[in-house]
């Protein structure tokens, strides 16, 4: 009985080395086959936007009437909002529409009413005249004034005896002109300085995030940023920045970079961003590299393609695609050196194994992409090939 158990204990312990054995050569043998594939050199970090901006500020304490809305794209002189003093009486407005109906209902074909219209362009110009002669300090000045007083004194004469609809003629043009000076005084219409999209938002990051200032960056003072978007809606503070012309043909992207991100980027090479939350891939080209600090580098990126949101957004998650390589395609850890010369071993129907030189394109630390150093004779696709290239130097 002692014997048997002895017997089953030996046989079990060599089934047991026989096992480990198998396992061990196996693993010591894995190859893999070599397929035509892709790397993707690419890297995640924060993208400050920088936008060539045109800021506009508000002319006085009041209330805004916007006339284009934000992300809307206008041309050159394009009104885009309106500015009301705090105490601005809205009903003007409608007073002076209604004169305007009145006016264009009149009948104007009534006596004098020409000589009335001539009289009134005459006094305009003297008046422009009068202006110029005072700014000069021109002797002219009092004759141009007596010119004036002249030919109001005739328009008098000539009202005084004209029609009753030419003094009510008079009259609405009168409130008109007092009610365009009021709304003048107190309103202002802002036109467009130049072609752009429009926007009312502002987060702090105008005087920092600028082309002026996008070569002198800090890592550090741009993390921080506080960067809370908010947009101008309806009561501005004079002398404070409340809409902004932002130019939709050219911006940048500034990204705080380690060191071994920095290495990537090479200056005039063209590159991929993909931004969170939003599903298009953007072009770039990288136009400049330097160091922000003792750690960190800055690059920036001229954008080729447009990004919906950039006018109200300045600081973005974002992946940086800096190249694809497209080749043969086997695990790193193939590669061997081999009497100074990089390579695998191909092993084909359980021969010896054989040593062909690579040349490695490019590897993301766990595969590599390769080609081979001899045309003819050399590694080609579906090749089996050692995983463990290690392995095989000893044999």
């Amino acid at each position: 009985m002692k014997r048997l158990a002895r017997i089953v204990v030996i046989l079990l312990v060599m089934v047991y080395i026989s096992k480990v054995g198998i396992t061990t050569f196996a693993n010591k043998n894995k190859t893999t086959v070599v397929r035509y594939g892709t790397i993707l050199i690419d890297f995640n970090t924060k993208g400050y936007v920088i936008k060539n901006e045109m800021v506009i500020n508000a002319p006085f304490d009041g209330k805004i009437k916007k006339l284009i809305q934000s992300g809307e794209k206008v041309p050159k002189g394009t009104p885009i909002v309106e500015v009301y003093s705090t105490d601005f009486d809205e009903e003007k407005f409608h007073q002076l529409e209604e004169i305007d109906r009145e006016l264009k209902n009149q009948d104007t074909s009534i006596p004098f009413y020409l000589d009335i219209q001539k009289l009134d362009n005459m006094i305009k110009k003297e008046e422009q005249d009068y202006q110029n002669a005072i700014q000069q300090n021109s002797p002219n000045a009092d004759k141009i004034q007596k010119r004036i007083e002249d030919l109001k004194a005739k328009k008098e004469q000539i009202l005084s005896k004209g029609p009753i609809t030419l003094q009510k003629i008079e009259n609405l043009k009168e409130q008109k002109e007092y009610l365009e000076k009021y709304i003048e005084k107190n309103a202002i219409t802002i036109n467009s300085p130049e072609s752009g999209i429009v926007s009312y938002y502002f987060d702090g990051s105008e005087s920092i995030l600028n082309e002026r200032n996008m070569f002198n960056l800090n890592p550090t003072q741009l993390e921080n940023l506080n960067f809370q978007s908010k947009e101008i809606s309806t009561e501005v503070k004079g002398d404070y920045p409340f809409v902004k012309i932002v130019d939709n043909l050219e911006w940048h992207l500034a990204l705080v970079l380690n060191e071994k991100q920095q290495g990537l980027l090479k200056e005039d090479s063209n590159v991929k961003i993909l931004i969170d939350d939003y599903d298009g891939e953007l072009r770039g080209k990288v136009i400049k590299t330097y160091k922000g600090d003792d750690k960190l580098y800055i690059g920036i990126i001229e954008m080729i393609d447009e990004y919906p949101n950039f006018y109200k957004t300045s600081k973005i998650n974002i992946e940086v695609k800096v190249k694809e390589y497209n080749g043969l395609k086997i695990p790193l850890s193939s590669i061997v050196k081999k009497e100074g010369k990089e390579g695998v071993f191909v092993i084909k129907n359980g021969r010896v194994p054989i040593f062909k030189e690579v040349v490695i394109k490019a590897t993301d630390g766990k595969y590599a992409i390769v080609e081979s150093a001899d045309k003819t004779s050399g590694l080609k696709v579906y090749d089996e090939v050692a995983v463990n290239g290690e392995d095989y130097l000893s044999k």
